[in-house]
């Protein structure tokens, strides 16, 4: 549970610094949601390289 709030948070930072910068919705939430899902896939990839 708290890597998937690690992603959610990092997503949502990435969401807000790209509106904050842009002031485009709609890419602010393609940046968050993408930012969630590398994150996940990252942390995904060290615990299969881990074991």
């Amino acid at each position: 549970m708290p890597l998937f709030l690690l992603g959610v948070a990092l997503g949502a930072l990435s969401g807000v610094c790209t509106y904050a910068y842009t002031g485009h919705g709609n890419l602010a939430a393609i940046v968050g949601i993408i930012a969630a899902v590398l994150t996940w896939c990252g942390i995904a990839t060290f615990a299969t390289l881990d074991d």
